[in-house]
């Protein structure tokens, strides 16, 4: 792939113009038990890639930021297709960025990212149109967007609660609260958000992508300031 996509990025290092750095918030929160990086703009944060300590990728839907400096800056990449990015998938040496999506959050099943329908080799700045030559089956590749499996076998989930929207209906508001784990363990964010995506790191680090905190739900749905999504990093390992 790397062979490939040379002719493509010697042209398009010409006109890299169109990534440039955007400052994120000066100050970014403290807490106990989790990173938290602010999005570059007033959008929640869809997906994730990376490692906190290296490279981290983030989509916002439309657009595609890369830090490496842990969320202080951000560079925007040349990402501009009308798809939404709604996960990515590492191939090789290659990200994949996946543009649909099967099921949703709320559901009882798992639901996926998948369509892969750009490509990066340099870890997220530069995107190129991809074409999956080798696909054999439906809806490859795919990842899962509300569960993951640590690196120890562990399988995570986005906690999801339900509550009817009167007496007797068959209707429910549907809000997130939280990740568990298979074996019992619930963990709660610092503020209260809706949850997009969940997925590990190398080194069983949780990653939680996120809307900005509310202060409101259901029909007193409210954000508490700002509408820059979140990304929540576990600064220990989640076994």
């Amino acid at each position: 792939m790397k062979y490939i996509v040379l002719a493509g990025l010697s042209a398009l290092l010409m006109g890299l113009g169109a990534c440039h750095k955007e400052e994120a918030e000066p100050s970014q929160p403290e807490y106990a038990d989790w990173y938290a990086l602010r999005a570059p703009e007033a959008r929640e944060i869809e997906a994730v890639y990376g490692d906190v300590d290296e490279t981290l990728v983030i989509s916002t839907r439309f657009r595609i930021y890369q830090t490496k400096d842990q969320g202080k800056t951000w560079l925007t990449s040349n990402y501009s297709a009308h798809y939404g990015v709604e996960g990515f998938v590492m191939r090789n040496d290659t990200l994949l960025a996946l543009t649909a999506t099967l099921g949703g959050v709320g559901t009882p099943d798992a639901s996926y990212a998948t369509s892969a329908s750009y490509y990066s080799v340099d870890k997220g700045a530069i995107w190129l149109p991809y074409r999956n030559w080798s696909r054999k089956v439906d809806f490859d590749p795919k990842v899962q967007l509300n569960g993951a499996t640590s690196p120890a076998g562990t399988a995570y989930s986005i906690d999801v609660r339900k509550t009817p929207v009167s007496p007797n209906s068959t209707t429910s508001y549907i809000e997130t609260i939280g990740v568990k784990s298979a074996t019992g363990t619930q963990l709660t964010l610092p503020q209260d958000h809706n949850i997009t995506s969940i997925c590990f790191d190398t080194k069983s680090r949780l990653y939680v992508t996120a809307s900005a905190a509310l202060c409101g739900r259901r029909e007193n749905f409210a954000f508490c300031g700002d509408q820059n999504g979140v990304l929540y990093v576990s600064k220990k390992p989640q076994l």
